[in-house]
């Protein structure tokens, strides 16, 4: 096994990401880890990312718009401080890939699962090399089927209601078409690319804003055709994948699992790192409904296997389910650590009708109570910065019923023993 490091290809003049690391906190920054009752649990730093929105979005990262992302910066430096190369990692909630493109990069073998359709599409589709002659060749193919389709075969999206809601009727023709021809396509690792370059054009060419997480109709935006935004989304990632390794330095694995049941594995990871949905940001299932759907999976199928939230209703009650799932999952990933492992936990607390919400505490008391034996070493505060931070004051809501973290904590974990 080839276990060197490979650069991210990045396409631009500025520098690539970075993680400033300070152990001398702010005023301001101690006051926040005080209000969240981990000022003095553990060592504590703060972390912040440096780099252009280009820069973070450098290699197969730039594909497919995912809100609520993992910062590859991070992942990248959890990599490095808490594995060797040739080691086992495991991202059990995987979202976008970008753990599994990190330690792809990085030369550790990955498991990334989830129980989403489109992640597990991301994680593959992100992590495999395909040579730009064969993904031409798929596109051609694809094209030729265009032409000589029926103008009524179309497929329609699955389990999404009023779909003209969210769609102009061409514009549903016009992806129904497609889809048609894309699962035409013979090859399995061609056809998730195509598939990969044909979601990221669904919230595109629809009447929903692309400038939040959450679905707001946005009419102005909507394209009746969407074949040219898919054909410019395709030739992005065709070139992206092209400039991973022909052969894999490590071991990539994608698994549909969902994390709050024990994994059935022989494998004993040395890293774990966890980037859960924050309880009152996200609901991926509703935030990706629209590419569910058109993948052929119902929203709400997913739905039923994600952590409890209070995503859109605002109800600090329901804080306490999050905790019970996210609790779960944790010592269920903690079964998987071998006897030095250590566990990251990224995840943010939150303020609702001016109230804050220590969910990260909560977490910590449900883990001791679950008879965790992980030791907490090391307590980051997250601080966001540049892009980061635009996105944060993108998704403030205008009532203050209900909000969001501006910094979130990353959790480092050893084992407390053999189990």
């Amino acid at each position: 096994m080839d276990s060197r490091e490979y650069p991210l290809t990045i396409v631009s003049a500025t520098a690539p990401p970075s993680v400033e690391i300070r152990t001398a906190l702010l005023p301001g920054e101690s006051a926040l880890l005080r209000a969240a009752g981990l000022i003095e649990l553990a060592p504590t730093e703060a972390w912040t990312v440096h780099g252009t929105s280009r820069a973070l979005a450098a290699g197969t990262h730039g594909i497919f718009r995912y809100f609520g992302k993992f910062p590859p910066p991070i992942a990248r430096e959890l990599l490095r401080a808490f594995s060797a190369p040739g080691a086992w990692v495991l991202d059990p909630m995987a979202g976008s890939g970008t753990t599994a493109v990190e330690a792809l990069a990085l030369g550790r073998h990955v498991v990334a699962r989830d129980v989403s359709p489109l992640s597990l599409l991301l994680c593959r589709t992100k992590t495999t090399h395909v040579p730009l002659d064969r993904s031409r060749a798929a596109l051609e193919r694809a094209r030729a089927r265009l032409v000589d389709l029926s103008p009524s075969d179309v497929a329609f999206p699955t389990g999404l209601k009023h779909p003209e809601h969210w769609f102009l009727p061409d514009t549903l023709a016009s992806l129904g078409r497609l889809r048609r021809v894309i699962d035409a396509e013979a090859e399995p690792v061609l056809r998730e690319l195509l598939l990969a370059a044909f979601v990221s054009s669904v919230r595109r060419v629809s009447r929903a804003t692309t400038e939040q997480g959450r679905l707001f109709l946005d009419r102005e935006t909507a394209r009746a055709d969407a074949l040219p935004t898919f054909l410019e989304r395709f030739e992005n990632y065709a070139a992206r994948v092209a400039a991973l390794p022909c052969s894999r330095p490590c071991e990539v694995v994608v698994e549909e699992h969902d994390v709050k049941v024990a994994a059935r594995s022989p494998r004993r990871f040395r890293l774990a790192i966890v980037h859960p949905p924050y309880f009152n940001n996200y609901k991926y299932s509703a935030i990706n409904a629209l590419e569910l759907a058109w993948l052929g999976v119902p929203p709400k199928l997913v739905r039923s296997r994600e952590i409890r939230e209070a995503f859109k209703v605002g109800k600090v009650e329901r804080a306490a389910e999050y905790v019970a799932d996210l609790g779960a999952a944790l010592l269920a990933v903690e079964r998987e650590l071998d006897g030095e492992g250590t566990l990251c936990v990224m995840l943010g607390d939150t303020r609702i009708r001016n109230e804050y919400v220590a969910v990260t505490r909560r977490l910590l008391a449900a883990l001791e109570a679950g008879g965790s034996r992980l030791r907490l070493e090391r307590v980051i505060l997250r601080v966001p910065k540049y892009t980061e931070a635009s996105w944060v004051a993108s998704q403030r809501r205008r009532k203050e019923q209900v909000g969001i973290a501006l910094s979130d904590f990353i959790l480092v974990f050893g084992r407390g023993g053999s189990a």
